[in-house]
């Protein structure tokens, strides 16, 4: 009698294998939605605002089966975000003394008697003329929400744990600028002259959208009023150190991309007349407080996703 031949086994399935296919396929469909949203942004030679970003990305969060889990998580979020920018209009009419004088004779201090931004535009600009240099500059000034919106969007998809750690050190931020900006408002180079000493600065980013008719796609951001006199802490220096900070954790080789981001955008900010290297050095401040702040409180408390877990510890477990 012939034996049996064996029974043909059934590889259990490779859950660690299937994680990375699913990674991989979550990482190339955000970039692609993302790079189609720049498309966008060129095409309709528009900045993205807050709201409109949200549309975007809430149909990548369809596709991806966790539509109602994204409005949950990003609803509140994305409220308050709103409501800081509405108040921000609001920040100067309290009365407080416009800072610039002051200002001007800090930055003068710590650049050994020159003004950076003065230096930088009487270095590389020729009045009257928009050049790449200027028009990449002021699309890298446009893109100021779009960035901290994608690093929370991609580490809610990733570690949702740390996009409810990363959006409270970035609501904690804007609102400690919201109140220094009451009780020491501060006008940014470009206005210096309607408070104090007028500098030779040109408005470099108001010239390109003269220019090239940049502006914003929607109508409620339109008609939200900023603050002309907030420059100190520049939050657009602010947004991407604190993004490293918390990408640093999670992909500690690519965030380094991310500060190098944010050196140029401190670049841009000076070379457009909006910031002094004061404003910039305050927002990297206000950055690294935030963070630590976040994680001193929630350490202990909130298992924070970056760490390797301990042995004998389910993987899951950061997300209880």
């Amino acid at each position: 009698m012939a034996a049996e031949a064996p029974a043909t086994r059934i590889a259990p399935l490779d859950h660690e294998r299937a994680g990375r296919s699913l990674n991989r396929f979550t990482t190339v469909l955000l970039v692609g939605w993302l790079m189609f949203i720049v498309l966008f942004m060129v095409l309709r030679r528009a900045a993205l605002s807050p709201d409109v970003f949200f549309v975007f990305v809430s149909v990548i969060a369809v596709m991806l089966g966790r539509g109602r889990t994204f409005i949950r998580d990003w609803g509140p979020f994305l409220l308050l975000f709103l409501a800081w920018e509405a108040m921000r209009g609001v920040a100067y009419q309290f009365g407080a003394e416009v800072q610039s004088d002051s200002v001007i004779a800090v930055e003068r201090f710590l650049a050994f008697g020159v003004v950076p931004p003065v230096a930088l535009q009487q270095w590389l600009y020729q009045p009257g003329r928009i050049g790449p240099l200027e028009i990449s500059m002021a699309a890298i000034y446009a893109a100021h929400f779009v960035l901290p919106l994608t690093v929370a969007f991609l580490l809610w998809v990733k570690r949702r744990g740390a996009y409810y750690h990363y959006v409270i050190a970035l609501m904690l931020m804007s609102f400690a600028q919201f109140f220094t900006a009451i009780l020491m408002p501060v006008a940014p180079p470009r206005f210096a002259g309607q408070f104090g000493e007028a500098l030779p600065i040109v408005d470099i980013g108001h010239e390109v959208t003269l220019q090239t008719g940049i502006g914003v796609v929607s109508w409620a951001y339109q008609n939200i009023n900023a603050n002309p006199v907030a420059a100190f802490p520049s939050l657009h220096a602010a947004y991407p150190v604190l993004a490293f900070l918390f990408l640093r954790e999670r992909w500690p080789r690519w965030s380094w991309l991310m500060l190098a981001y944010a050196a140029v955008v401190w670049f841009a900010i000076m070379y457009l007349g909006h910031h002094y290297l004061v404003d910039a050095l305050g927002g990297l401040l206000y950055a690294v407080v935030a963070y630590t702040v976040v994680r001193a409180f929630t350490s202990g408390r909130i298992r924070t996703p970056f760490r390797q877990p301990a042995r004998g510890r389910a993987l899951g477990s950061w997300a209880r």
